[in-house]
């Protein structure tokens, strides 16, 4: 071929592959070829689109989540995702489309128009959807202004949706401060929100849209400057930001006479924080070398950092507290009341490592953990500093046999800690051993089994992989749903749900499709087992559906035979029969938003409460909460437990709160509860889960709250002057960071707060605690996950 000849053909063909690789539809459209970014387990957004149009709700469901998934590389897919939306008979479907919408944007602005339109859609998980997706649009949302005007002021949309911090009209107020920047179309509305606002979370999210639209919002700069006065510190600087890019100087805070009640004075607040930057120098450039020197058994850099008239102590004569159940020993040495026992410089280092010879195969993970610190004499910041810390030593001792060392260690310094004083000798003055844990068994008490086992661990939510943090996505519920004598396990999970069988071997069977049940993804993926019209079988309550279980073989939809409707914001159901009329009734839990004033009156902004459904029958539930006493109070409850705690042989009730307190509903055995507290003074806070059983096996159920935990926070309130705040008010803040609690039932309905005494409240921010005897020895021991948001996967936060 000649070169004038290859030219003729190369031209052409170019020109086509270039409108191949950039015109949308060509199946050398180029996003399809650029790699996995475009792609959803394995499939490209053209492949999940034509599920899109499929019969099967829970194909068009799942097509919708891998869209948003690939995000806005998907955009070809907008107008079938908009068309969905618009269309779909299924809520969860139409919520899945304006979720993916939301992920896409801006490149989903061509679905603006059906966006809006679902702001008026019947399911709330639809709306506030819909306005998130708007919400990220910014002007580009300005075609939906009405539509998000009258959200607004749509009275459903008020409501705190399950997990969803924000409500729909909180996000529908700040996508219409978005959507009218720089115009005064929004700003009547807007202020009228602000006006009429019932919490200080719809304030705040008035203020910040008002902000949004700019100078043209200068109408509202009255209303701004009075937030400026008498409200929370997050309000006043919402305010004060929104005022400066309307162009009004804010007005200051509060007459220099006239400080807030609530606010520390400022050498308090610097005193506070001088302490804690004081702190952070501590464990980074001492407590993080002398672990080090622990780790590796050195003794020279050990006496290196203490004082030459050094002061150590141990123990003397220690309280023992021992269990050994064969493959398993732990021991407990604390104060028995007696004087220590003086050590010298040579004597402290040398039991150290003492407690190092544990590890006897190789160096053990060491660390100390800042507990407390402070001024040995409150507000001498040059002078002395004592404090305590947990030092913890974890390893093997042989081959694949465990062991952990935890010491409680108080500390004193001649001068506060800095990085000039701590990187020369001899700055620790003086320390002692309060208490000693050591454990040993001769394998690991639990091993990561659940993909031998037959279950799929990789479906599951991944907040590191996903984009979005989320806190709660989704449980395990145990039942024998088939009573074949082997427990079984339903997965959910908001990237969809299983349904897996126990097998007579040990493991496990994914039968959620030969089943009958979706497993699809679910905004809200609650369950819970429950035998709803008695034949035996265990029915199933699953994304706010009824299945009824059809003798163990498959599930059937009683969604539209049963007339009980969940509500959107249930955070869980808890089942008992409390009224022993042979049905089983349900109590849902909700979280709820907090009040201007929740962490201390320990009350939610949302007056409802939970729910108590009474069983009738034949699928139908009647709403008893109000004619019971049930709701619970003001209270944000994430889990509720049954127990007879007054061993009458009726139901009563323990409902948890995260503000503060929860109530025990004491069962009056004629359809009515009566409410009482566990303590009379605060001994709840935080609390984020609950279990109950029979601890010390004297024939009362106990109760035990997985409660917040917060060394930090601790060591900050423990630093605050005595009369910084009242004493009621004291009390309770020393609560909000105190850890869990154990309630132990000591009968008559009294119970006496051992969490502390009995070291359970200490487990980092707690939550899904269980009772169960994992050692068979006849005594409940206790399992609580602890932690919130890791820093990153390797260093999990609990």
């Amino acid at each position: 071929m000649t070169r004038r000849l290859r030219w003729r053909v190369a031209g052409p063909v170019a020109a086509l592959a270039v409108a191949a690789v950039l015109i949308p539809g060509t199946p050398a459209y180029l996003p399809n070829w650029l790699g996995s970014r475009a792609e959803y387990d394995g499939r490209p957004a053209r492949g999940w689109m034509k599920n899109l149009t499929s019969p099967d709700p829970e194909a068009r469901h799942q097509a919708a989540h891998a869209l948003g998934a690939i995000g806005p590389e998907a955009e070809e897919a907008v107008p079938a995702l908009a068309a969905v939306l618009h269309d779909d008979p299924d809520r969860q479907v139409r919520s899945e489309a304006a979720l993916a919408l939301f992920k896409m944007a801006p490149a989903s602005r061509a679905a603006v128009p059906a966006l809006g339109d679902a702001l008026a859609d019947e399911n709330p998980v639809v709306r506030v959807n819909a306005a998130l997706a708007l919400l990220r649009m910014r002007e580009e949302a300005r075609p939906a202004v009405p539509a998000l005007t009258r959200a607004v002021k749509d009275g459903r949309n008020v409501e705190y949706i399950g997990s969803f911090t924000v409500t729909t009209q909180e996000v529908a107020i700040l996508a219409l401060g978005r959507a009218t920047a720089g115009t005064a179309d929004a700003v009547p509305t807007l202020t009228e929100a602000l006006e009429e606002a019932r919490t200080d979370l719809t304030r705040r999210a008035a203020v910040r849209a008002l902000g949004e639209v700019g100078p043209p919002a200068r109408p509202a700069v009255p209303q701004l400057q009075a937030l400026l006065r008498g409200q929370s510190d997050d309000l006043r600087l919402v305010a004060e930001d929104a005022l400066r890019k309307i162009g009004a100087d804010p007005a200051p805070a509060a007459p220099p006479d006239q400080p807030e009640e609530s606010m520390l004075p400022e050498p308090e607040r610097k005193y506070i924080w001088d302490i804690e930057h004081h702190g952070n120098l501590l464990v980074k450039y001492g407590f993080a070398p002398l672990a080090d020197a622990l780790r590796r058994a050195d003794a020279q850099a050990l006496s290196a950092v203490l004082a030459d008239d050094f002061a150590g102590t141990d123990l003397a004569e220690p309280r023992r507290v021992r269990a050994d159940v064969g493959f398993a020993e732990v021991e407990r040495l604390q104060d028995s009341g007696r004087p220590p026992a003086p050590l010298s410089r040579v004597g402290f280092v040398a039991r150290l490592l003492e407690f190092r010879k544990v590890f006897a195969t190789d160096p053990p993970q060491v660390k100390f953990a800042l507990m407390t610190l402070g001024p040995k004499r409150r507000g001498d910041l040059g002078g002395p500093w004592e404090g305590t810390a947990q030092l913890r030593m974890h390893g093997e001792y042989a081959k694949g046999a465990p062991a952990e060392v935890v010491l409680t260690v108080r500390y004193e310094l001649a001068r506060p800690p800095t990085p000039e004083s701590l990187a020369g000798p001899g700055w620790l003055k003086a320390a002692g051993v309060t208490q000693a844990l050591t454990a040993r068994a001769t394998h690991y008490l639990f091993t990561e089994a659940a993909k031998a086992r037959g279950l799929d661990p990789s479906r599951l939510y991944d907040s590191w992989a996903g984009g979005q943090f989320r806190n709660a996505p989704g449980g395990v519920y145990v039942c024998d749903f088939d009573r074949d004598g082997i427990l079984d396990l339903l997965v959910t999970d908001v990237t969809g749900c299983a349904l897996y069988r126990g097998r007579p071997e040990g493991g496990f069977e994914d039968v959620t499709a030969r089943c009958g049940l979706p497993r699809g993804p679910t905004p809200w993926p609650i369950a819970a087992w429950v035998d709803v019209d008695g034949d035996g079988w265990e029915d199933l309550i699953l994304a706010g559906r009824f299945y009824r279980n059809e003798a163990g073989a498959r599930f059937a939809d009683y969604t539209d035979r049963c007339n009980l409707r969940l509500p959107v914001d249930a955070t869980g159901v808890v089942v008992a029969d409390y009224d022993r009329d042979g049905r089983l009734d349900l109590y849902v839990t909700r979280q709820a938003r907090p009040g201007g004033r929740a962490w201390l009156d320990g009350r939610s902004s949302d007056p409802k409460g939970n729910y108590l459904f009474r069983n009738l029958g034949d699928w139908r539930f009647e709403d008893v909460t109000k004619a019971a006493g049930a709701a619970g109070g003001h209270r944000s409850t994430f889990s509720a437990a049954w127990l007879d705690a007054n061993n009458d042989g009726w139901p009563d009730l323990h409902v948890v709160n995260e503000f503060g307190d929860g109530v025990l509903l004491v069962n009056n055995g004629n359809g009515t509860f009566s409410e009482r507290p566990l303590a009379d003074r605060p001994a709840d806070f935080g609390t984020m889960g609950v279990a109950v059983g029979d601890v010390d096996n004297d024939g009362n159920i106990d109760i035990y709250c997985a409660n917040m935990y917060s060394k930090a926070g601790a060591r900050v309130i423990g630093n605050l002057a005595p009369d910084a705040y009242p004493p009621a008010v004291m009390e309770k803040m020393r609560r909000f960071v105190a850890g869990s609690q154990l309630h132990l039932n000591k009968g008559g309905l009294k119970f006496e707060q051992v969490g502390p005494k009995m070291q359970v409240a200490a487990v980092g921010w707690a939550y899904g605690p269980c009772l169960a005897d994992f050692d068979g020895d006849g005594f409940l021991d206790l399992y609580a996950t602890a932690g919130f948001a890791s820093r990153n996967r390797d260093e999990p936060d609990g």
